[in-house]
């Protein structure tokens, strides 16, 4: 018998590819210098209590949330996704329209089923490469224009990096007496170096979550949710906070969130040096003729406000795959990414990251560009109607009676979910929206790229029955 995690775990660990992806510690002992083994404890009458915090965890909170410019801001230690789930059944009541960014992550479609709201879709913009760009302004006046909103939930930056003009959709959000929610789960460093955008706090959002185990020196699921308003009642959201957080919080989880606050806010070197080896760095990947370093130039196309220079984005524009080009540096250099798409692979890094690490990562793409030759790149069929509300909401899709039919038999069905290429993760068919035929072509051009689409399954979707 094995031990069949553990054993793939020892396997990658001996391995030693260098990790440019999530989590952002890098297993770099300079960030996270202790044993937290020995620090996995119990609720003790020591170490304060999660859920009602009096004493330390109440100190390194308010600490927090001074650091973010927030009112408040909440320990997450069951990851960002606990985080939205919270801010939606914290600001909201079953039967409320929320306006919901269709490209947000799962955990919002969950909260969708869990609050009982009424979502209206809203798309953003695709770029030429198909890759999904920000918030169109005209389709949210629209949006506002047709609907009563009790609120909107965005994601920026998205995984790309691409972020939203929050100051403008907050302002709109405002004036129509609604709360503006943003997923910034992807953007936990941008409050401390202003080479990175601003932070959706301090452009006027009112709930924010940031996920501080994906870009910052922190053990995975470590997440802090911020309050920035009185629009929102506070207690609601603190006590929607503690339904989503487990009752045995992982101590070295908040330890290391308390720790990263605490080094990155007393060394202002660290990201000093970190955006200098940045800089470099994306100065070298400019010069690739076909692995194209997704830059600046794209601020301003598709609603893109800003660009997050801490993720390398790189286009794929030959006839090698995102996929096959993360194996390659994976195989011959030893390097493993974070993710890989079609035509595109993305590269993340962080403050805790080795710079020599950084430059081979740049080495590796240089000499593999030098070998291949450029290509056009097909836009992915991806795009969604602008502003578009499903027929069924998603907490009655999820209770309903669900039935498995062919794909080809599925025009005018409800699915019993998201139906999503991934990557990218862009929805084709949101959750209570009918699939149709061109939903369908779009689904089997996508397959012909090899591309795992989400919610099928063999050609056969799950939808719910007698809709």
């Amino acid at each position: 018998m094995s031990a069949f995690i553990l054993d793939k775990l020892l396997e990658i660990q001996e391995k030693n590819a260098y990790p440019l992806h999530m989590p952002g510690h890098k297993r770099n002992t300079d960030f996270m210098p202790y044993d937290f083994r020995t620090m996995d404890i119990t609720e003790t009458g020591d170490v304060d209590n999660l859920h009602d915090p009096k004493e330390i965890i109440a100190m390194s909170q308010k600490a927090m949330a001074e650091l973010l410019g927030a009112e408040e801001s909440f320990y997450l230690v069951n990851g960002g996704s606990s985080g939205t789930i919270a801010a939606l059944l914290g600001c909201c009541n079953p039967g409320d329209t929320v306006l919901v960014a269709s490209n947000c992550h799962k955990s919002v479609y969950h909260a969708l089923v869990l609050s009982g709201v009424n979502p209206v879709y809203i798309s953003p913009q695709m770029t030429e490469e198909s890759l999904c760009g920000g918030i169109s302004i005209r389709d949210m006046f629209r949006a506002f224009d047709d609907y009563d909103i009790k609120a909107m939930i965005i994601t920026s930056p998205t995984y790309e990096g691409f972020t939203c003009d929050v100051k403008t959709i907050a302002d709109i959000v405002h004036k129509h007496n609604s709360i503006l929610i943003a997923d910034e789960c992807h953007g936990a460093h941008f409050v401390f170096s202003d080479k990175f955008p601003h932070s959706a706090l301090h452009d006027g959002a009112d709930v924010v979550v940031n996920s501080w185990h994906k870009t910052l020196p922190c053990l995975n699921q470590a997440a802090v949710l911020s309050i920035n308003t009185t629009r929102v009642n506070k207690n609601r959201i603190k006590e929607a906070v503690s339904m989503m957080n487990t009752t045995s919080p992982s101590y070295p989880i908040l330890a290391s969130i308390d720790y990263a606050r605490h080094i990155l806010t007393t060394d202002k070197n660290l990201f000093t040096k970190y955006i200098e080896t940045l800089t470099e760095a994306r100065h070298e990947l400019d010069h690739c003729k076909v692995l194209k370093l997704v830059n600046d130039s794209i601020k301003g196309q598709s609603d893109i406000f800003d660009l997050d220079i801490s993720k390398f984005t790189i286009m794929v524009r030959t006839d090698m795959t995102g996929r096959e080009l993360a194996d390659l540096l994976l195989d011959k250099y030893n390097i493993q990414i974070e993710m890989a798409g079609p035509h595109h692979i993305i590269a993340m890094t962080s403050v805790a990251d080795d710079p020599r690490g950084i430059k081979k990562f740049v080495k590796a793409i240089r000499d593999i560009d030098k070998k291949v030759e450029r290509k056009y790149i097909e836009k992915l069929p991806l795009t969604m109607s602008p502003v578009q509300k499903p027929v069924m909401i998603p907490r009655d899709v999820y209770y309903a009676e669900k039935e498995e039919i062919d794909l080809d038999h599925s025009i005018g069905r409800i699915p019993s979910g998201i139906i999503m290429p991934y990557p990218p993760g862009i929805p084709l068919v949101a959750v209570g929206e009918k699939i149709t035929s061109e939903h369908i072509e779009k689904i089997r051009i996508l397959q012909q790229l090899n591309v795992n689409i989400i919610g099928v399954n063999n050609n056969k979707v799950y939808v719910v029955k007698n809709n």
